[in-house]
């Protein structure tokens, strides 16, 4: 008997735990579902940021995989005729979604759907659940006609506002204004949802110490006045901002005035806002500091307009809608649900409480202070935590060093060891080597007896450098070690450490260095500069010998072969071609005469057998018997002219010279220019006191890469053209030997510019 107890017993449990585990994998169940949520306001509205966020945790927290669709509303007071409503519900008939729950947030949004505003877009009430949440003055009536409705309510608590309102308005008080904290105002106009508010604030307000005055019974009277008749109750005073004429606090009528007034006012008093919208934002507007919300719409959203307030927050409003969603589509019926109240908490936005200088820790008990920064929150943990980055900066630093030192200490015992084993080496090296080592001054002055005489005066510096602490360098001198039978050269390498004292430096420290014998390596450089000064003679003279031999065969070919043929003239040549030819022979005999002329003065140079013969001459005229000169011999094409300086300038110079190096910047000037211009020029500059005489042409130009090279000697930039290349180095040569400085600027295409500069000065 016992053991059939125990066997239904074990039945009876096992059979609950099977239902109960059913039920659990039944509410454990993942479901995939469509849920819609209507808002009021705007898409950018950012407080909505914090409900879809909680509201899609929440969802799936209760085990519901939702496709959540949101429409939003341009915060028309009319929803049903927002184009912002309508587009994204007519999308969704479109893409044939259809809603499992329709989720409304705010009174408004579930009046209009209630009353069919969306029945082109939306199935009726009745055939699909409804979760409404967030209702502050829900029409009852209306909802009550549907019992496909579940009700999460946030109603208005006017007396908590006010308290808080009335405790926190000094804070919000404007410097030089008194603040009046006992005189509340509220802002409501009058439509459908706004008659709905004024019904609870009769209802909450109508016993002490509250005074409503919204019947305007009490008027034609002052705040201070009001402050002081009601001092020991709480005035509440409630305007209409938009429609002034149902405001009937003066006997007088002039309602326009007394809202402007009230208007102004608005800075002495507490204003708490119960709605939000167009008319409440112009009101908040003229109270120059943060004011009150009993409605959680618009509250800490960056804009500072509201401090504090009592009500539920849009995460408390997401979190119990999804909790009501999920018991729907786990199967319970809407309407059998319960009304449930949301949790109201005291809350202030942290950014106003900056703009009031406001302490956190003064409030964090009494209010959940909004978008409070961790540090602020939590001082001590952020305090601690800087202690930490400190001192996890420090370590790291620390360790980095260590890693530092023990990589330069591994490097410098590498240093060291090498460095031993390259002394061990030179050590070696010295052995077998022919050198002196010195380690003193002493040792140094033991040199001195197998000093070569002609080098006592280089012995001589080293000893006076190293005695006044100077830079010391590397000297030749020449020793004999065999009692000055032979002498060789020596080259001493020192190093000197010196240490200042008192301002000196003429006290020797230490000396080291070595005596290296050079003479294999001097006498080989002597034979090698010596040789090298022999190739380059005799490439100079296999140069000029070439250049020579083939310029001067050019004319003198043309003189033979032209002279050969008129020697064979059978009568044949015509007056007229005897005549040009007789003229080539002519030509070429002149430059071959040139030539010869220039190898000359080329070769009296060389011999240092020209004399220049300086005389105190006068440009001007120098230079206009230069042009004279040479204007008859242009070449066809080109246009010869003088363009004149200052007059009066004068230089100590030789003419002849000078004429002579014109002339060789003419005649290149000619070579080098088949048309356009040639000019001479002289120039005096005041400043330094000199004259610059100069040829410019617009002929073909020259290379900035070989300007370098244009006044060396048998140098040609066309090797095509007539000459031997000595003109230009004939005309440095007499300038240099005048005291003066050639020079040249050329652009390819352009032309060029020879000029030689002298000392000169003005006589007048």
């Amino acid at each position: 008997m016992r053991m059939k107890r125990y066997i239904l017993i074990s039945l009876l449990l096992l059979l609950v735990l099977t239902g109960c585990g059913r039920g659990r994998l039944a509410r454990d169940e993942v479901k995939d579902c469509n849920v819609l949520c209507l808002f009021v306001y705007d898409s950018v509205f950012q407080n909505y940021r914090n409900y879809e966020k909680q509201f899609a945790v929440s969802l799936k927290e209760n085990g519901i995989n939702a496709d959540i669709r949101n429409v939003y509303s341009a915060g028309q007071l009319d929803l049903a005729q927002s184009d912002a409503f309508e587009a994204p519900l007519r999308k969704l008939n479109e893409e044939n979604w259809v809603p499992d729950v329709v989720c409304c947030i705010d009174d408004r949004t579930l009046s209009l759907y209630l009353k069919g505003m969306y029945s082109k877009w939306l199935p009726p009430v009745d055939s699909i659940p409804v979760v409404a949440a967030g209702l502050r003055c829900p029409d009852w009536n209306l909802i009550r006609r549907s019992s496909n409705i579940a009700v999460c309510t946030d109603l208005l608590n006017f007396q908590r506002n006010i308290e808080i309102a009335v405790k926190m308005a000094p804070l919000v008080s404007v410097p030089g204004l008194p603040m009046y904290q006992n005189l509340v105002v509220m802002e409501l106009d009058t439509t459908e949802y706004e008659r709905r508010i004024r019904e609870r604030l009769h209802t909450e307000l109508n016993r002490p110490p509250y005074v409503n005055n919204m019947d305007y019974h009490i008027k034609d009277l002052s705040l201070e006045q009001l402050s002081e008749r009601f001092k020991d109750s709480i005035f509440v005073n409630v305007f209409s901002n938009a429609c002034p004429e149902l405001n009937d606090y003066r006997s007088d009528g002039d309602y326009h005035t007394h809202r402007i007034r009230v208007l102004n006012s608005l800075t002495m008093t507490p204003f708490i806002t119960v709605k939000r919208d167009i008319e409440n934002e112009q009101v908040l507007s003229k109270t120059l500091k943060p004011q009150f919300s009993a409605v959680r719409d618009g509250f800490a959203d960056g804009s500072r307009r509201s401090l504090c307030g009592y009500f539920a927050s849009y995460e408390t409003v997401a979190k119990d809608q999804a909790a009501y969603v999920a018991r729907i589509l786990h199967g319970e019926p809407a309407g059998s649900l319960p009304i449930m109240e949301h949790e109201a908490k005291g809350y202030m936005s942290w950014r106003a409480m900056e703009l009031l200088d406001m302490d956190y820790d003064d409030y964090c008990d009494d209010f959940v202070i909004v978008n409070a920064p961790w540090r602020v929150q939590h001082p001590v943990k952020f305090v601690m935590f800087i202690i930490f980055d400190v001192l996890a900066f420090v370590v790291l630093l620390l360790y980095i060093l260590f890693l530092l030192f023990r990589k330069k200490d591994g490097e410098l015992q590498t240093a060291l060891s090498d460095l031993e084993n390259e002394r061990i080496m030179l050590d070696m090296a010295l052995q077998n080597a022919d050198c002196i080592v010195v380690g003193s001054p002493d040792e140094l002055m033991e040199l001195q007896p197998m000093l070569h005489p002609e080098d006592s005066d280089a012995f001589a510096e080293i000893l006076t450098r190293l005695a006044s602490g100077k830079e010391l360098a590397t000297k030749d001198f020449r020793l004999s070690r065999d009692g000055g039978d032979t002498y060789r050269w020596w080259q001493f390498r020192p190093n000197v450490t010196s240490d200042a004292v008192n301002g000196r430096t003429d006290i020797l420290e230490s000396l080291s260095g070595i005596v290296i014998d050079i003479n294999d390596s001097v006498l080989y450089n002597e034979y090698m500069t010596e040789a090298a000064l022999v190739a380059e003679e005799i490439t100079s003279k296999e140069t000029f010998l070439m250049n020579i031999s083939h310029e001067i065969r050019t004319p003198l070919n043309a003189i033979l072969g032209f002279t050969q043929f008129l020697s064979t003239d059978d009568g044949l040549i015509e007056d007229n071609e005897r005549d040009e030819i007789l003229g080539l022979i002519r030509e070429n005999s002149a430059l071959l005469g040139e030539m010869i002329e220039d190898i000359l003065q080329f070769s009296r140079f060389e011999s240092g057998r020209v004399d220049v013969n300086p005389v105190e001459t006068e440009i001007a005229p120098l230079m206009r018997q230069i042009y004279d000169n040479w204007k008859d011999s242009v070449p066809s094409g080109l246009d010869f002219r003088l363009e004149s300086g200052r007059e009066g300038i004068f230089a100590l110079v030789d003419p002849v010279r000078v004429e002579a190096i014109m002339g060789q910047y003419i005649k290149n000037a000619f070579k080098f220019t088949e048309k356009g211009s040639v000019w001479m020029s002289w120039t005096y500059t005041l400043n330094d006191g000199k004259v610059r005489l100069s040829v410019d042409d617009t002929g073909c130009g020259i290379e900035e890469r070989r300007l370098g090279k244009v006044f060396n000697i048998f140098w040609k930039d066309n090797m095509f053209k007539t000459g031997v290349g000595l003109g230009l180095t004939i005309a440095k040569m007499f300038t240099e030997k005048m005291d003066g400085e050639v020079g040249v600027e050329s652009d390819p295409g352009v032309g060029s510019c020879f000029h030689s500069t002298f000392n000169a000065y003005i006589k007048s």
